[in-house]
This record gives C-alpha cells, structure tokens and sequence, in this order.
C-alpha cells in the first residue's frame, strides 16, 4: 500500500512540476518578447513614411527632405515657419507621382529660422506625435 501511495505522489509531483515549468516558459518567453521590442518601435506598412532624412544642399539656403515607403505612393509636404502655420507645399519633382522614395527640395529658405513641416503620404498626415516635425539650416 506505501509502495501505491509513493508512486501516486510521485506522478502527481510530475505533474505539478510540469505544469511549473511550462507556466515559466510561457512567462519567460513573454517577458523576452516585452523586453526585446523597443517601445518606440513601429510596424512600417503602405504609405507610411520612414528613413525620413533632412539635409543640406549644395545651394545656399537650400534643404533636402526625403524619406521613403513600402508601397507606390504620392508625397509632398506641407511647411511653414509657425508650427500652427504650414502654408507652404513642396512637391517631388524627381520621382514619379506614385513612388516609394521621395525626396522635395526646398529653396530660398532663412538660413536662421525654424521650418515646420508635415508629410503627407496618399492623403494622410504624417508628423511626430501628432505634430509637425522641425529643422533650421543652421541645426543640419
């Protein structure tokens, strides 16, 4: 009857250790999964924009604004000097109107002054959280 006993424990042991390692694994693999991905990490898709590059040019008071998407799109950008004021356009007059890379040029800028701007890809949008992304010539 012991002998019954101790055989019943020890395959209900198993069982309780099996079940705890298997909850650790699902723990575990949750936690390296959280860990892993960046909070600022973003799944690119269609028309959203991203390799967003801002740089000088070879003229004087001139930017270049490029960036690229994973899909054929149109782009431009909308820019201003106040954040609240994008009354200017700029349009990609290099690549064809629906593309992957686009790239705007932007002349006769105030080498001192803060420009805003947004991108809009297909019809929606795009700044950083929310609002208008910044440059001034002086900060490139």
């Amino acid at each position: 009857m012991k002998i019954i006993l101790s055989l019943k424990s020890m395959k209900n042991n198993w069982f309780v250790i099996l079940g705890v390692i298997g909850i650790l694994g699902i723990i575990g693999s949750v936690f390296v999964f959280k860990s892993s991905a960046s909070k600022d990490s973003v799944n690119i898709e269609g028309c959203t924009p991203y390799n967003v590059d801002i740089s000088k040019t070879d003229e004087e008071n001139s930017v270049k604004i490029s960036w690229k998407s994973k899909d054929d799109c149109s782009g431009y950008i909308l820019y201003g000097k106040e954040i609240k004021g994008l009354d200017m356009v700029g349009i990609d007059l290099k690549n064809e109107v629906l593309s992957k890379e686009h790239e705007i040029i932007l002349n006769n800028l105030v080498s001192t002054k803060t420009y805003y701007f947004t991108i809009i890809s297909n019809g929606v949008s795009y700044g950083k959280e929310g609002l208008p992304l910044q440059f001034s010539i002086t900060s490139l």
